[in-house]
């Protein structure tokens, strides 16, 4: 299999969220303010990386899982249209994209890269669930690139 730079952000990592996802309670989900415009580019697949600002105490289910809510023939719905600001989760299953996982301990920093997700020709928002058992730092970095 031969890997290609994707035609949209590529290999450049580029930000999947914004700021709503700092300081976001356990138990909680929320839908990116960035939007991923994949209609032109027409890339198959994407990576995430994220990685916490500062450490926490992290506690089960112990995992911060992604999904990938496509925009909705309205032009202004994203997925199942339940997350826009923080609410309780889970998502719709049908969405996710992959989840990391990590270990329950104290001072953690909470940090790794899922692979191979496949994304939707169109545009799109990244969804974050927050399993982590706490809330999540005051200041965190999660990217993006894509690939066919």
């Amino acid at each position: 299999m031969v890997w290609i730079a994707g035609a949209g952000v590529g290999l450049t990592w580029s930000s999947a969220f914004g700021v709503e996802i700092n300081s976001l309670g356990s138990g909680n989900a929320v839908l990116s303010s960035i939007v991923v415009a994949n209609g032109t580019a027409l890339d198959k697949f994407c990576d995430i990386s994220f990685v916490a600002g500062a450490t926490v105490t992290t506690a089960a289910p112990n995992n911060l899982a992604f999904y990938v809510y496509p925009l909705n023939e309205d032009a202004a719905t994203y997925g199942d249209g339940r997350f826009g600001t923080a609410a309780a989760g889970p998502p719709a299953g049908n969405y996710e994209g992959g989840s990391i996982g990590f270990a329950a301990a104290a001072s953690t920093t909470i940090a790794g890269v899922i692979t191979g997700i496949v994304i939707p020709p169109g545009s799109f928002s990244f969804l974050l669930m927050n399993n982590a058992g706490v809330a999540l730092a005051a200041s965190n970095v999660c990217k993006y690139r894509t690939y066919n």
